[in-house]
């Protein structure tokens, strides 16, 4: 189920004018303007527009005026519906430029806004990536077994995953990074049985492991394994 952000909010109509507009935008919060039909989602328009006009044109000026003139400024694709897997709506998000994304019913009717924000922090507690361990980055080649073989090498040593995510790694020798959360207990029989199959295996000093970022490596998590 996805998360509201305000679950009776209003999308505008396109008899709105571009004042009205602007007033819903900053009362909203958003990062987006959302355009409905007796209550069915169009589309989405980047606000950009908003601030383009002069401010005598905005009373005047009507969304169907705008989107007649620019139909190509509609976004009919961004938005997520009630019934998403987590890693569905997750996916969605790590292909918009938006942090807001409006949420329909399967009438394709308005009825909230998820949030990029509580999408990820849903993410990380599914994925565990709060729990305390000791992180292993393994790099990934062309020719790197598939990482359930990894993760299988990791549990005959007693290790636990908590977490794995993908980090993109531009290099002409490493084609990414898989950055692992296992179990501190077993790592260093874990490391070493990776690296003795011939994977090149990194493990930050304890001081800078709290500062990786593993809520931006689950999108690239999520498109490795398109979900």
């Amino acid at each position: 189920m996805s998360t509201l952000v305000e679950q009776h909010i209003a999308g505008l109509e396109l008899s709105t004018s571009l004042a009205e507009t602007k007033a819903w935008f900053q009362r909203s919060g958003l990062d987006v303007v959302i355009l409905v039909q007796d209550e069915l989602l169009l589309g989405v328009l980047d606000p950009q527009f908003l601030f383009e006009n002069t401010e005598h044109e905005e009373d005047s000026i009507r969304l169907s005026d705008y989107i007649l003139e620019f139909p190509e400024e509609v976004d009919r694709h961004s938005f997520v519906r009630v019934n998403d897997h987590l890693f569905s709506l997750a996916e969605t998000f790590s292909h918009s430029l938006y942090k807001f994304l409006p949420l329909v019913d399967h009438q394709h009717k308005l009825i909230g806004v998820s949030s990029r924000k509580d999408t990820l922090e849903q993410l990380c507690s599914t994925l565990n990536m709060d729990i305390s361990g000791t992180i292993v980055d393994v790099m990934l080649t062309e020719s790197t077994n598939p990482i359930s073989e990894i993760i299988r090498l990791i549990e005959t040593e007693g290790a636990q995953v908590y977490t794995l995510s993908v980090q993109q790694y531009s290099s002409d020798e490493y084609h990414g990074k898989l950055s692992m959360k296992i179990s501190s207990d077993a790592a260093s029989n874990a490391i070493a049985t990776l690296e003795r199959f011939g994977y090149t295996v990194f493990s930050p000093h304890r001081d800078l492991q709290r500062d990786i970022d593993f809520h931006e490596r689950a999108n690239e998590l999520l498109r490795l394994l398109d979900l």
